[in-house]
């Protein structure tokens, strides 16, 4: 097995380089400060390795609507769990390796999606 590179696409928050190793998912992704990641959620588990920087994470479980935000400095693992809507924000400049074992599939969640596109605005 060999880790192999998928694809790559920047825009205002950053750069996100999409690898594969095997059946596993491996995107390695930046955040500029200020800006926001995620404002999604998947049905299967995720993890990102806060690999430097700075960020405010929230998680909302999607059924019960209990919302959990802290910050959390690099190096750290955020394992989130299925159906949890989460958004990273960066309030330093941040690398995040995020890591899978099947084909990449979210749904927006839209209260968070909207803190993503209107910083981007």
């Amino acid at each position: 097995m060999e880790l192999k590179f998928e694809n790559q696409i920047s825009d205002a928050r950053g750069t996100i380089a999409f690898l594969s190793y095997g059946q596993k998912k491996i995107n390695l992704v930046e955040i500029k400060r200020g800006f926001s990641r995620g404002g999604h959620y998947h049905d299967f588990e995720t993890r990102h390795y806060l690999i430097s920087g700075k960020i405010e994470y929230r998680e909302k479980d999607v059924a019960t609507n209990v919302e959990k935000t802290q910050v959390i400095s690099a190096p750290a693992i955020i394992t989130v769990p299925p159906m949890a809507a989460h958004l990273l924000t960066a309030i330093d400049d941040t690398l995040f390796a995020e890591e899978f074992g099947q084909s990449y599939s979210a749904t927006e969640y839209p209260e968070y999606r909207k803190i993503v596109t209107e910083k981007m605005a």
